[in-house]
């Protein structure tokens, strides 16, 4: 069955290493060859910030030192030893790309090597690295900082960026890891006296003398000085931090933009609005505001798969990662999203492409099936394409699995996809920083990737001013944080049946279908409107959920993968809620191994249905489907499994890989007779 393709970019993002200067084109004929496809853009990974920050534009030919030709300077790829690159031949390198159509990103990372390689600059401005509250002074740089003679980083460094961009010819600068947000949390980074003289001045609080005395590097005064702040100056603390990462890509856009040049900016460490925002100090709008010509949203779930790291690559991390991209879209419709497509990377020792094959066929599939609805009603891909992470040292082989998965992945468009649409509103973000952290309530990230998890079929998100464009059920998280007029909006809603799970259901009408969560502090309810149901769950009594009683003096977590500490929903209620929008969202259902899997389904604009069943389990598994309507005959999509299915009415059962999926469309019997 040959598929139509939707438009969407096909991004690469490589090291030199991946090309060969040994060759006449400097490889970029092989590699073309190789991968099969002409990408739309390549991010050239040239690691060190020192590619910008030591640049002199010299008329002859230099060769450029290990850190730039590989990452961290890393000795050999899959394919080749690490080659010795000059500024002449990575120059020829763009102009052949760019002679076959392909745009040329720069990428950096923030990262100081103790001149391991070379002298770099950041060796003569050691006052613009990063201070961490645990352990001082760190070697990579804070872009938001100041030089000792009161210049501001953003301001050297952005007429420096945009000198080597034109120097060698690269389109667009690709702000990776460390420039929004930086490489950590900001109740951990950066504390340096600098940053808190910027924070008095942008806040003008009134700021006692643990926090403004000046603490160098000395380990207990940090801590002493960021304690001080995250009790006492919390949200003055998140909005400096939004503040200054608008400012830096202001700055950063501006002078790009000025040069004919293009900025992408990373999303900050794979989290959705909120804790984006909370943890980082990143407010993805604000970004949006600059002019940025679009967001690589971390999506790194394949990646994590197999990290030893408590909690890294649990099964729910599939659908952490799918919700945040669904919710990013939601709060920025109109940006350029770029889903980061893991493969593999040889300095971080991971390779999805080769040892989790099923896994990467989920992501693949999954990222490129989550869509937006507009207030006219359309559907939009909540991705515009991905960026291959990263695309050297692949074999022929691996780019045909690839290609193979981006064309069912990428189809055309869905008429309507089954389940419910998450309403999301920017006003009830902002209210939920006070009541995170005065009561720790769960956020509405983490409540629907648990209800995803368990099968809850939610795969659109509408904002709540474009309800009219919506058809079918809605899904609305934590009601009691939305505005008046978006509640009144909400008990407008006539096109469909709503599920409602949150603190109360705030000023909606009474529900026809309700229960409670039986955790009793600051216990959650789920409630239905326009649906009937049966009778309501019954619920097993939990003990009272344990709490600190200071609630902001409880630890944060440092790693983008683990989760903040909130209070307690129960895994009993969490199923219930999971099955309630289930059966409000329509006639298709999961009746045997219903556990074990999620579905995701699309109505084609021929009628038929697009299903892909994904296996939350390590084994195979053979699930019976019903779709709720007579079917005719059942095509699989995916090279996984190779049998005919047999349908029996509406019903049918087909193996599923583990921790993989399996795509089948089907035709109804009104379908192939034409009714």
């Amino acid at each position: 069955m040959e598929l139509q393709q939707r438009p969407h970019e096909r991004w690469i993002w490589t090291e030199l290493i991946g090309f060969d200067n040994s060759e006449e084109d400097l490889g970029v004929g092989s590699y073309i060859d190789t991968a099969g496809f002409v990408p739309t853009a390549i991010c050239l990974l040239m690691t060190s910030p020192d590619f910008v920050l030591s640049h002199e534009g010299v008329d002859g030919e230099v060769e450029l030192p290990p850190d730039f030709c590989a990452r961290d300077g890393h000795d050999f790829n899959p394919h080749r030893q690490r080659q010795v690159w000059t500024n002449t031949q990575l120059r020829g390198l763009i102009d052949e790309l760019h002679s076959r159509g392909i745009d040329v990103y720069l990428t950096v990372f923030t990262r100081f090597y103790g001149n391991a390689f070379h002298h770099e600059w950041v060796s003569d401005h050691r006052e613009v690295c990063m201070v961490f509250r645990s352990h001082g002074w760190a070697s990579a740089i804070n872009v938001l900082s100041r030089l000792d003679d009161g210049t501001w980083f953003q301001d050297h460094f952005s007429g420096k960026l945009v000198e080597v961009m034109e120097y060698y010819g690269f389109d667009g600068w690709h702000g990776a890891d460390g420039y929004g947000p930086l490489n950590g949390p900001i109740w951990e980074v950066c504390v340096s006296d600098d940053m808190i003289d910027q924070f008095a001045t942008h806040s003008q609080a009134a700021l006692p003398e643990v926090v403004t005395r000046a603490c160098g590097h000395e380990i207990p005064l940090l801590e002493e000085r960021a304690a001080w702040i995250w009790r006492h100056a919390r949200h003055e603390w998140i909005e400096f931090w939004v503040d200054r990462w608008a400012r830096f890509w202001q700055t950063m856009v501006d002078a790009l933009h000025r040069a004919g040049k293009k900025a992408v900016v990373n999303s900050a460490w794979g989290r959705a609005p909120f804790e984006a925002r909370y943890r980082y100090g990143v407010d993805y709008k604000r970004i949006a505001e600059t002019g940025v010509d679009g967001i690589i949203v971390e999506t790194a779930a394949a990646g994590l798969w197999m990290d030893p790291r408590v909690g890294a690559g649990d099964v729910a991390r599939h659908f952490d990662f799918l919700s945040m991209l669904m919710l990013i879209k939601a709060y920025v419709p109109d940006t350029k999203l770029i889903f980061l497509h893991n493969t593999h990377d040889t300095v971080e020792e991971w390779d999805a492409v080769r040892h989790i094959p099923t896994v990467l066929e989920k992501e693949i599939y999954s990222l490129a099936n989550v869509y937006h609805t507009r207030g006219d009603g359309g559907l939009i891909p909540c991705a515009d394409g991905f960026l291959v992470c990263l695309g050297d040292g692949l074999d022929p082989e691996h780019w045909r699995w690839l290609r193979k998965r981006w064309a069912l992945a990428f189809s055309d468009l869905p008429k309507r996809v089954h389940g419910a649409t998450l309403v999301w509103s920017d006003a009830a973000m902002e209210r939920q920083r006070d009541a995170f952290t005065e009561h720790r309530t769960q956020i509405p990230h983490g409540i629907l990737f648990q209800l995803m998890t368990r099968g809850a079929p939610v795969q659109s998100t509408v904002r709540v001013n474009a309800l009219d464009g919506a058809d079918g059920t809605l899904l609305v998280i934590n009601p009691h944080l939305f505005t008046p007029d978006e509640q009144e909006a909400l008990r407008n809603y006539e096109a469909g049946p709503i599920v409602v799970v949150g603190q109360g259901t705030g000023a909606l009408p009474p529900a026809d279908f309700t229960f409670e969560d039986t955790v009793a502090d600051h216990a959650f309810c789920c409630a239905a409107y326009g649906a009937d149901l049966p009778e309501t769950p019954v619920l097993p009594p939990q003990e009272a959920s344990e709490f600190p009683e200071d609630i902001l003096g409880i630890p944060e977590p440092r790693g983008y993968w683990d989760y903040m500490t909130a209070r307690a929903v129960s895994d009993e209620f969490l199923d219930a809620c999971a099955a309630t929008v289930s059966a409000v969202s329509g006639d298709f259902a999961v009746t045997e191994q219903a556990d074990d899997v999620a579905a995701m389904v699309s109505e084609c604009s021929d009628g038929t249905l697009r299903v892909a069943i994904k296996n939350k389990t390590l084994y195979y598994v053979r699930p019976t489907i019903d779709v709720g309507r007579p079917i005719s005959r059942v095509d699989i999509l995916t090279e996984y499994p190779s049998l005919l299915v047999r349908p029996d009415g509406s019903r049918f059962s087909i193996r599923v890989p583990g921790s993989g999926l399996t795509v089948v469309e089907i035709e109804g019997a009104e379908t192939a007779s034409g009714d």
